[in-house]
Order: structure tokens, then sequence, then C-alpha cells
């Protein structure tokens, strides 16, 4: 619509360069938007990439070695949350 109306002659310089100034505008939020969406994708698969290492290993251990694993990796993030809320205050 503003390419329209901005390639029309009859309009102040003024008014063309706002005209340009809100479609460049709204392509940088289109671009913003379309890079958010990327790197949303992009944790998301690393996120799954991650648990399926994890579920490898996992599956890879008998019950004790299991168990064993899975109390370090609470005990990890309890300390993860620990940090977070030290931080915090």
């Amino acid at each position: 619509m503003t390419d329209a109306l901005a390639s029309a002659p009859r309009f102040r310089a003024e008014v063309l360069r706002k005209a340009r100034n809100v479609r460049d505008e709204a392509i940088k939020q289109i671009q913003r938007a379309d890079e958010d969406e990327k790197a949303e994708e992009r944790a998301t698969e690393r996120e799954r990439s991650r648990r399926q290492k994890r579920d490898a290993e996992l599956n890879a251990l008998d019950a004790k070695a299991q168990k064993k694993y899975l109390e370090k990796e609470r005990e990890k993030e309890m300390r993860k949350n620990m940090k977070k809320q030290t931080m915090r205050a």
C-alpha cells in the first residue's frame, strides 16, 4: 500500500519520507519476528537433541547406574536453581 502511495508524484518529500520510514519499520518488524521464530526453532531442536542424547545414555546404563545418573542430574538442577535465586536477590 505504501509503495503505491509513495510512487505517486503528487506527494511532498516529507510525506514520501514518512511513508518510506513506515515501510522500512514494517520490514524490520517482520524480519525481527522471523529471526525470533527461527531462534525458537533452533532452541527446540537443540533441546530435542539433548533429550535424545540423555535418553540414549540412560538406556545404555543398568538400573543402579540410571538411578545414580538421575540423582546427579537432580542435584545439578538444584544447584542451578539455587544459583538463579541468589542472582535475583
